[in-house]
């Protein structure tokens, strides 16, 4: 029996017409794929990249799609897992507030790897995009926040939005795609338990790769539950104790949200973002804030950002970049929370280690009713007993297509600065593209 949520989605999908999308959204995908493509050519050569890298290697198949790493190709569902990885571990990808997730690390790689194999233009590659955010996006805010006590969403609900994502591009029609959306349901999986080691990159790969799978699979005429998201014993029940259906209505062009998400300034957890925020508005502020005057800095926050965040811990660069002390450290010392800022070197410093010790992060009540919201309270004590406070309703996701561009070239220096320029201009013109080919090659 069709459930008529699912089964509305499933049409939309499937009959979306890329020329009735407003350009705000097709503005808003073009950074987004710079985006992800600057996280995933600065990810490329990350252990975790190269381990994924060698065994899908050696599983070899049919070479159809660019890998971030290597002129090698490999089939559509290992150049989605591996890109997957590499557009995430560096944590500079995109992510939502609300829908509490990266829509990016899940969208990007799926889409990129299935327009390459069936040779699609530059706008059903957009239009695939928009489609994957604007799932993510609704589907993550229908299960959360309760959700993301336990479910690492970019893995669960990713799974989902990447099957929407390739369905689009291999233009599945609205019964198969509704099959797709079965099929990835019952595939989806990701712990948040598993943050701060190398399984959580294996949350967004195995999201990526299935996202392809289920819209194969139902491109062949394999079936998944037309009642998958919302039946009695679905997705959303299995996952969430509060859903908010609201989300998963109006799917027309006109009632898109893909362009919700927001820019990565830190290379860090996303729940560092509101504590970096207010410290750099008191660095901003006040001069005297240096290593050699903090005395202590307190911070409030949401218990999920506590729980996750607190503790100073910088064994390796996954856990460095889950951790708030660490965090603040580096910004004061550095004035910044950048990729160079995670090396083995910069985490045994011991003058960052002192300053990272004068930091603790506690729960604030405030903020942790205020969740999805990321509130903070930061609080910086100096020598002489001054003391700054700075609160924050809310991370700042303020970014245009200048700071996007300025990220990118940052991220993706390695490639020399005709590339750098030469992708830029590729993205801003994506929907223009007789293929994405060219773009693709630049992960190499």
């Amino acid at each position: 029996m069709q459930e008529p949520r699912q089964a509305a989605w499933s049409r939309f999908v499937a009959e979306c017409d890329f020329e009735k999308i407003d350009e705000r959204f097709k503005a808003d995908a073009r950074l987004r794929v710079l985006d992800w493509l600057g996280c995933a050519v600065a990810g490329k050569d990350y252990p975790q990249t190269k381990m994924a890298r060698a065994m899908l290697g050696e599983a070899g198949g049919k070479p159809e799609c660019t890998v971030a790493g290597t002129q090698t190709r490999l089939p559509a569902r290992s150049a989605a897992y591996i890109n997957g990885v590499a557009g995430h571990v560096c944590e500079l990808d995109d992510g939502h507030r609300t829908a509490i997730g990266h829509a990016g690390s899940i969208t990007l790689p799926p889409a990129l790897a299935l327009a390459q194999a069936v040779g699609a233009s530059g706008a059903e590659f957009l239009k695939a995009v928009i489609l994957g955010y604007d799932a993510f996006a609704r589907l993550g805010r229908t299960v959360n926040p309760v959700h993301y006590k336990t479910w690492h969403t970019t893995g669960t609900v990713g799974t989902i939005a990447a099957a929407v994502a390739a369905a689009s591009l291999l233009k599945l029609n609205a019964e198969q795609t509704n099959n797709a959306i079965g099929i990835a349901a019952t595939s989806a999986g990701g712990l948040v338990e598993s943050f701060g080691t190398h399984a959580k990159a294996v949350n967004i790969a195995l999201a990526c790769q299935n996202g392809v799978d289920s819209a194969r699979l139902a491109a062949m005429g394999f079936t998944g539950s037309p009642s998958a998201l919302l039946g009695k014993k679905g997705f959303v029940a299995a996952t969430c104790t509060e859903p908010h259906l609201e989300h998963l209505e109006n799917f027309s062009e006109e009632g898109l949200v893909s362009d919700t998400a927001f820019f990565k300034k830190y290379s860090s957890c996303g729940h560092t973002n509101s504590p970096l925020d207010g410290l750099c508005a008191l660095m901003k502020a006040h001069a005297d804030i240096t290593p050699e005057n903090v005395k202590a800095i307190h911070v409030g926050t949401y218990r999920v950002s506590v729980d996750i965040t607190a503790a100073l811990k910088c064994a390796t660069e996954d856990e460095a970049k889950f951790s708030v002390p660490y965090c603040f450290a580096v910004q004061i010392a550095c004035g910044r929370v950048g990729l160079t800022q995670f090396t083995a070197e910069m985490r045994s410093n011991e003058d960052i280690l002192e300053l990272a010790r004068k930091v603790r992060v506690q729960e604030d009540p405030e903020a942790t009713a205020a969740f999805p919201r990321r509130m903070a309270t930061v609080t910086v004590e100096l020598n002489d007993g001054t003391v700054y406070v700075e609160k924050r309703l809310n991370a700042s996701d303020e970014a245009d297509a200048a700071l996007v561009e300025a990220k990118f070239a940052e991220a993706a220096a390695v490639l020399g600065s005709d590339k750098v320029a030469r992708v830029i201009d590729l993205c801003r013109r994506i929907d223009s593209l007789d293929s994405v080919e060219e773009l693709a090659q630049m992960l190499c």
